[in-house]
């Protein structure tokens, strides 16, 4: 089968772990985990948690690696598997209901570089805290495409192939998330 050329770096990778090639699998979470554990903390909002998922995450792409299908992105089936996890651990009741700024990784509160003064700098970070729990308090179904979408700068083909639901309904629940976000953070729609 002929793969297109952005999808032969990981297919290869994934077809040589799936042989036995741990060096491959380790370049995989190598490229992966940042942006994993990325998607776990705006998931959970829980650094402890999103590291637990994050390995949780490549534990289970190693042992069913041989699911993977290299006509796809690696990527896409990738967080798939750590979305199937964070619904989990949400059903479970295993996330923390509100965010423990204390806990919170210093890299994920450091203001955008070019902010005018520390005041600015606090306020801008205050405004991403009440952003980060406004998107934490929606339903999973709106949360995970908002974090992919926004957060993780993935297409909106891509989300569509992570949750298994067709392009025009991730934009659908991507516009709904985002009038549940206005709601929630009491600003008026069309304005500041």
């Amino acid at each position: 089968m002929v793969h297109p050329p952005f999808f032969d770096d990981d297919a290869q990778l994934a077809d040589r772990a799936r042989q036995g090639d741990r060096e491959a699998f380790g370049a995989l979470v190598e490229k992966f985990q940042r942006a994993i554990y990325s998607y776990a903390l705006h998931f959970f909002r829980n650094p402890t948690r999103a590291e637990d998922l994050t390995q949780e995450t490549f534990l289970r792409a190693f042992r069913f690696l041989h699911t993977y299908d290299p006509s796809r992105r690696f990527s896409t089936w990738l967080y798939a598997v750590a979305r199937n996890l964070c619904i989990d651990g949400h059903r479970e009741g295993v996330r923390e209901n509100h965010a423990d700024l204390d806990t919170l990784h210093p890299r994920h509160l450091v203001a955008s570089p070019g902010a005018p003064n520390p005041l600015q700098q606090l306020e801008d970070r205050e405004d991403r805290e009440r952003l980060l729990r406004a998107v934490h308090q929606l339903p999973e179904k709106y949360r995970t495409p908002v974090i992919l979408c926004y957060m993780q700068g993935l297409p909106y083909q891509e989300i569509s192939d992570i949750l298994g639901i067709s392009l025009n309904n991730t934009k659908i629940r991507i516009f709904r998330a985002k009038k549940v976000i206005v709601k929630l953070l009491g600003v008026e729609e069309g304005g500041e």
